[in-house]
């Protein structure tokens, strides 16, 4: 790689991590150009080189971001047999991505229905959330169909999981993540591996 797209590249980061920053403190509407030029070290005419406009900006760092969640999430749960451990996985590992990646967490909390209310560019972003949240749902309608749900709905479930990222106290997480899984799931022995 020549030391030009290096460059480039080096560039391009420090526009997007001042970007994140800025966007999971103050939110979309909140932060300018200007803002994230100053943040970042790089001349704003340089930052709409990359990105010409402040929504490509934002959609290429919520796309990242949401892409980071699912693999995280997922990583323990798609090769489950067992949907009832696939579910407490699930759960955990979302749990656990809002206690470890914080700055994430506030940017998703914050701008989550910014996204999905979107009626002005940024359609990828929301597009690339949907998704996510029907790859939940999916494993909640399969608890469901194999009975080891409680009475609540795939949707309900998955806009509750979907939402421990706005939870303001941190501490708080764990005792919410067994909360969830009681309230989620029935109470039945779980079946041998």
């Amino acid at each position: 790689m020549s030391e030009r797209i290096r460059e480039s590249n080096k560039t391009k980061e420090k526009i997007i991590d001042a970007a994140r920053k800025l966007f999971s403190e103050k939110g979309f509407d909140g932060v300018s150009m200007e803002d994230i030029a100053q943040a970042s070290g790089v001349r704003k005419s340089l930052i709409y080189y990359y990105f010409p406009s402040k929504e490509i900006l934002f959609e290429e760092i919520w796309i990242n971001v949401i892409d980071e969640l699912e693999k995280e999430v997922f990583s323990e749960v798609d090769n489950e047999s067992s949907i009832s451990r696939a579910i407490k996985r699930l759960i955990k590992k979302y749990v656990e991505f809002a206690m470890n990646k914080e700055e994430i967490s506030k940017l998703i909390a914050r701008e989550r229905l910014n996204v999905l209310e979107s009626e002005n560019g940024l359609h990828n972003a929301k597009s690339r959330y949907e998704r996510l949240l029907q790859r939940v749902e999916k494993i909640f309608e399969r608890g469901k169909n194999e009975n080891v749900l409680n009475d609540i709905e795939p949707s309900t479930a998955t806009e509750i999981i979907s939402s421990v990222d706005a939870v303001p106290r941190r501490g708080l997480l764990k005792s919410i993540e067994e909360f969830l899984i009681k309230v989620i799931l029935k109470d039945k022995p779980e079946p041998q591996k």
